[in-house]
């Protein structure tokens, strides 16, 4: 399925990595808003939800937009460990991965584009899972939904996808991009093995130039010296 998701949509990856500095900015921009909204009580919440729930549990799900419905998802094979198999597992596990990639290492993500893309499914992962979560904060979802929808700006999938929808093709493409990665690594690293091979026979044809042009003189220095020889015996 992955595989025909990629032959039937071809993304430009060069607008998808201007995008993803822009989506960047937003994703960490929410995080640190969800965050600070933990720490600190503010006078005016920025959501709409939250001010009537505080809990998930607290909200009907029948009077949820869909978007904070809980869905059930088939995840990528690798994505998630064989025991990691309860909601509240994949929910830790995901956000251990945005944690790591989109806060602790922000500043590499322009190193690691691929990864990044690739992080973005446990994103989406982690906003469903705590959509299953009825201790989870509702002023939180509110401000990961947000993250989430700049994310799909991203690979231009919309904000009313579903979430597994979604995972799949930050997954495929992440995984696509990753293989591109490691075939440009070993290119890389071919050319740098290369270029001492070249640098080491340009310092032998110099050395070797270097020599003959010393013969030369040598060579003119001794027929002068064996003229000047003959010179004096015939006089």
């Amino acid at each position: 399925m992955c595989k025909f998701y990629l032959l039937k949509k071809n993304y430009n990856f060069n607008s998808v990595v201007k995008i993803l500095s822009i989506t960047t900015f937003i994703l960490i921009f929410f995080i640190s808003i969800t965050e600070a909204a933990k720490k600190k009580d503010k006078e005016e919440k920025d959501c709409v939800y939250c001010k009537k729930y505080e809990k998930l549990k607290d909200w009907p799900v029948n009077e949820r937009p869909e978007a904070f419905i809980y869905e059930e998802i088939d995840y990528p094979e690798a994505m998630f460990h064989k025991t990691r198999k309860t909601s509240k597992a994949k929910q830790e596990a995901a956000g251990g991965k945005v944690y790591a990639r989109f806060v602790k290492g922000k500043s590499q993500l322009n190193k690691y584009q691929h990864l990044m893309i690739r992080d973005m499914a446990y994103f989406e992962a982690l906003f469903n899972e705590m959509l299953n979560d009825p201790k989870a904060s509702v002023e939180t979802l509110e401000g990961l939904k947000k993250g989430r929808e700049a994310m799909r700006m991203s690979l231009q999938i919309s904000a009313k996808a579903k979430a597994s929808e979604a995972v799949l093709k930050f997954w495929a493409t992440g995984k696509m991009l990753t293989i591109a990665h490691k075939k440009n690594k070993k290119k890389r690293k071919k050319k740098q093995k290369v270029d001492p091979e070249i640098a080491q026979r340009a310092a032998v044809l110099a050395n070797m130039k270097k020599q003959i042009a010393t013969a030369k003189v040598n060579a003119q220095r001794a027929a002068t010296i064996e003229a000047q020889k003959k010179i004096e015996e015939a006089n």
